[in-house]
Order: C-alpha cells, then structure tokens, then sequence
C-alpha cells in the first residue's frame, strides 16, 4: 500500500497520497452509482415538479425543499460508511505515523469532486425539466446561482456523514443513525410546519433550513405570484350578493371593478405573503453561502476530533 511509503512525510504528501487512493477505489470498486443516484433522484422530482416549480410562491417554496431534502440525503448517502468501514487500518497507520488532519483533507478533496459532480448533473437535469429564472444574483444567472447553492448543500450533508462515520462503531451503526439524522433535517427545517421557541436553535444549526432559504431568495419568492389569490378570487366569483350586484351594473363598469378588485387584492396578497427573509439581495444569498460552508468545516473538524483518538479506542 502506498500508504506506508509517506507514514514520516509531511502532511501535504499525505493527502496526495490519500487522495490518489479515495480515487483508485471509487474507480475499482465502481462507486460511480453515487452519481447514478444524483441522476436518479434529480429525474424524479424534475417529472413532479416540471409544472409547478416557480408558478406560485407554495409550489415553489414546496419544490425546493424536496431538491434540498434530496440533496442532504445524497450528501449524507456518499461519506456515511467511508471512514467507520475502515477504522481498523486507520487506526494501524496512525500509529506509524499518519496524520488525522491529512487523512480528513484528503477526504474533504475527494468528496468535494464528488458534490461538484452531482450537482453538475442535477443542476443540468433540473435546468432541462424546470423553466429556470434567466437572471442570477451571484454568477448573472440562475442556473450559475443554484450550481452553487446546491454544490453547497451537497457538501454540507456529505462533511455531516463523514463527522457520523468517524464516531460510530461500524457501517451498521452509521445506517442506522442515518435516518435520524435525516429527521432532523426535515423536521427542524422550518418548511413542514412553523419552529418556535427552543426549537429555533436546532432549526438554525440545519443545513435544510438554509438551503432552502438561499434558493428561495435566487427565485425571487417573494415577486411569484401566490395561490391565496386565486382562491380570494374564487371565493369573490362564487358569492351570489356580488354577482347579484354587477348583473345590475353597465358592463364598462363591470369589467373596471373587476380589473381594480384584481389588482387591489394582488397589492395585499403580495404584502400579505411577503417575507423578508426572501428578499432578493445578493447579500441574504453569500451569507447563506457562508452558513453551508461554514457546516461544512465544522463537521470536518469534528471528523478530525474524533479520530484523533483513535488510538484510545478499544472498539
């Protein structure tokens, strides 16, 4: 194994070599179907959303939290075995020599071509089954803006499985606190139903929360328009005393009513769903940005807390 040659190299040869070998084995062993599940799972949710997807402001805001719920999973799915599946030889090298911070940057390499990667081809598969907005706050254009956004999510999920896979035990124990995780991420985001209270500091150390945030903001959420005025609208044109009234009215007078009614209840309903959380500032978007990456980081580091002990433990 390479690995024995750099175990006294400095810590930059390390991570090549790691690197290198993260790579042999994703090509070795075939670990191409994490991209096949991007593919996948993007096809999926581009046939169920392809009508709905920036119409309405519900549908919308529906729609990117099923792409980052998506991507979490998918995150989580590409780094929750890899370290737990091989903590013995870990153990053994960093014995004689490996440095933990390597091995975790050589992680961090390989995972991160692996998010750009997926969310290449999701970005690409949504961008033919959804009518992306053309403009971008960031990179100019939409699509530009959700690449990222998504990249970011990818990674921020993946660091997360790979912080799980150096505490557990062993792949087992990692499948099965993967569901829980996941759970967390749905429930405390926000979208299911309001947080309030203590629940807000767990809805805040979400990546899904974030992440469906920052590409509401790049769709511009707040300028859709929203289903609580064509419902107001139906409501109008079933009551029978107003149908009563306008039967009686010249018809001119009529369609002036009309076009005034319709246009003040546009004005309200856009104020009523109006959130400001949603504005459409470059500014709300780097610093979600910087949220995902900064999970990102944090979990890594957690990674190498844990396994810098590894040689404590007696599992």
């Amino acid at each position: 194994m390479e690995t024995q040659d750099v175990k006294r190299q400095g810590r930059l040869t390390q991570i090549k070599v790691y690197v290198g070998k993260f790579f042999r084995i994703f090509v070795n062993e075939r670990n191409w179907k994490t991209i096949f599940f991007a593919v996948v799972v993007a096809g999926i949710l581009s046939l169920v959303l392809q009508d709905s997807m920036f119409v309405t402001k519900e549908s919308t805001r529906s729609g990117f939290f099923a792409i980052v719920s998506s991507c979490i999973w998918i995150g989580i799915f590409n780094s929750i075995q890899e370290v737990c599946k091989e903590r013995q030889v870990i153990k053994r090298e960093h014995r004689t020599g490996l440095h933990i911070t390597s091995y975790v940057a050589a992680h961090m390499i390989y995972q991160a071509s692996i998010c750009l990667v997926q969310a290449l081809v999701m970005t690409a598969f949504y961008g033919i089954f959804l009518k992306f907005p053309s403009q971008g706050l960031i990179t100019g254009f939409f699509c530009g803006d959700f690449f990222l956004s998504l990249f970011l999510v990818l990674y921020a999920a993946d660091m997360l499985g790979l912080a799980v896979s150096s505490i557990v035990r062993n792949t087992t124990s990692a499948m099965t606190v993967m569901p829980f995780i996941l759970i967390v991420q749905l429930i405390f985001s926000g979208s299911i139903f309001p947080i309030t209270g203590h629940a807000k500091i767990i809805s805040d150390l979400t990546i899904s929360k974030w992440g469906q945030r920052v590409l509401c903001i790049e769709a511009n959420l707040n300028e859709l328009p929203s289903e609580i005025l064509d419902s107001e609208l139906e409501m109008l044109e079933e009551a029978d005393d107003l149908q009563e009234i306008l039967e009686e009215l010249p018809e001119d007078v009529v369609q002036d009513i009309i076009r005034d009614g319709r246009s003040y209840l546009e004005n309200f309903v856009h104020d009523y769903t109006y959130r400001k959380i949603y504005s459409y500032e470059a500014s709300l978007v780097l610093r979600r940005w910087g949220y995902l990456a900064l999970f990102a980081l944090i979990y890594a580091l957690a990674a190498v807390v844990s396994l810098e002990f590894i040689d404590r433990d007696k599992r």
